[in-house]
């Protein structure tokens, strides 16, 4: 009788904790859909916020503090969205299906921490299961947890939208660095505004000080240090401060005396009714540094220009800060949050991801695979664009992982485009399943928008449009379709596999 109790009791206790569970799992569905939801919502309202805000001349630092960070909850809230729809869409069985096969819909999951960029990826898994639930095996915390802290940052911003209201608009530039990325620049609108600050700061210097004042900007290669300047001195505020704004690009300026400088200098703006005793902005671009006596007979010979008169000075190489009368502005790449906005844009053009769920899992991998990279974006994209199906997309991540897996083995560290090392890059056609050839791509260099550029490009290569023989070229790997309009080249070895 005991036995038979013990095991009616086992039973009762055994089904009351399955029911349980049952009832917890679909508790936690419904209320994962309620966040995304609310997710989706709360998203709409950042944007309007953050784009209003991106169209007007703010003045505050502090509100541009507050705006920064609405704009990096965004990024974030749309990653997670993103991550969790493509997900839930696939462990759902739902999104197309054009022959990617059962490993597009096992894709890895991704870890929504934002602390470690290296952990958000695992390779796939032959566990179906990962996708059963509505957030396929993420923790419906992190859902919430966004939720709330966008909810708590819009909340807070009732202040900021009425006095954003009170802001001029820029009729003539209202998109110079908002958030859409269409021919415009992204994600250093903070960047631009500190720049700004320093050149429109009409303070007399204190007493002792040097009266030029001297702005460094560092950051790696093809980081967007070009970029930066070139879009604050098309801004008509910096235009109508400078009658003149001088740009010198070289290597160093070893080579360059007092009395050529001026010579070899690029005149991007002269105002008409200029007059010699008014305030010139000279920029000097370079790839390195540069040695304490040529930057100090070149700085003293800019001293008889007018008081007020600014410069700002590029360089990968963060010594020359020391030269810097102001706190040097130091370049950085995009969040992975960021970046994910960037490239899905780029990526899927007028397309909703949300209808493309296994591409978009690709896409996700992809970019969190490439950390970054601005070139990538632009020549990754061009090639997802040109080759929009589930098939293709895998096949070009299978591609992009061999790539990281070959170049890594070769040169024991990350393979990126803004590492300044010179070693080549390994790839090959990634729309081929066996290549018979592979590309050892060269140093990349940059020319201008006028310049001629080689007939084959990095994206002809890629994806088999072109099929030179062996041998080496010069080719185009993407042009820039933002100020300055550079075009990027580098050389090419083709080689029989």
């Amino acid at each position: 009788m005991e036995m038979l109790s013990s095991a009616v009791v086992g039973e009762l206790v055994s089904r009351s904790i399955s029911f349980l569970f049952s009832k917890l799992e679909k508790d936690t569905a419904a209320t994962a859909q309620e966040d995304l939801q609310q997710l989706r919502l709360l998203l709409l309202r950042s944007g309007a916020i953050v784009q209003d805000a991106e169209q007007r001349y703010v003045p505050s630092k502090a509100m541009l503090q507050q705006l920064k960070a609405l704009r990096d909850e965004t990024f974030r809230g749309h990653y997670v969205l993103d991550v969790v729809s493509c997900r839930a869409a696939l462990g759902g069985g739902g999104g197309e299906d054009d022959g990617g096969g059962e490993e597009a819909g096992r894709r890895a999951c991704f870890s929504l921490s934002r602390f470690n960029p290296a952990k958000r990826v695992r390779f796939p898994s032959n566990d179906a299961s990962e996708n059963s639930s509505v957030l396929g095996g993420a923790s419906p915390g992190e859902l919430q947890q966004v939720v709330r802290s966008l909810g708590i940052m819009i909340g807070d911003m009732k202040e900021f939208v009425m006095f954003l209201g009170s802001y001029p608009p820029l009729y003539r530039q209202p998109y110079s660095a908002h958030m859409f990325v269409e021919k415009c620049m992204f994600g250093r609108h903070m960047e631009k505004e500190t720049v700004m600050e320093f050149l429109l700061k009409n303070e007399p210097p204190p007493p002792g000080a040097e009266h030029l004042g001297v702005l460094p900007i560092v950051g790696p290669a093809h980081i967007g240090k070009s970029t930066l300047v070139e879009h604050v001195c098309d801004d008509e505020r910096v235009r109508d401060h400078f009658s003149l704004i001088l740009f010198y690009t070289g290597n160093d300026l070893k080579d360059v005396t007092v009395s050529s400088f001026k010579d070899k200098c690029l005149i991007k703006h002269h105002a008409d009714n200029a007059s010699s005793d008014e305030r010139v902005l000279v920029v000097i671009e370079l790839l390195d540094d540069v040695d304490d006596e040529t930057w100090s007979n070149l700085y003293s010979s800019q001293r008889s220009i007018a008081q007020g008169s600014k410069m700002i000075i590029t360089s990968r190489s963060e010594r020359i800060e020391r030269f810097g009368t102001a706190q040097a502005l130091r370049l950085k790449c995009l969040s992975v949050e960021a970046y994910w906005y960037l490239f899905k844009t780029a990526a899927f053009g007028g397309d909703d991801p949300g209808q493309h769920p296994k591409m978009a899992s690709i896409a996700l991998e992809m970019a969190n695979l490439m950390q970054g990279s601005f070139i990538f974006a632009s020549t990754g994209a061009a090639l997802l664009n040109a080759n929009f199906s589930t098939k293709s997309w895998s096949r070009i991540l299978t591609g992009l992982k061999g790539y990281m897996q070959k170049n890594a083995s070769l040169i024991g560290e990350y393979p990126d485009d803004i590492n300044g090392k010179d070693y080549p890059r390994y790839t090959w056609n990634v729309m081929k399943k066996k290549p018979d050839k592979y590309f050892m791509l060269h140093d990349i260099y940059q020319r201008g928008s006028g310049q001629e550029v080689p007939d084959i490009s990095y994206l002809d290569l890629q994806s088999g449009r072109a099929n030179p023989p062996a041998g080496k070229y010069d080719i185009l790997l993407t042009k820039s379709r933002i100020p300055p309009y550079f075009n990027y080249m580098c050389a090419c070895e083709i080689r029989d596999m």
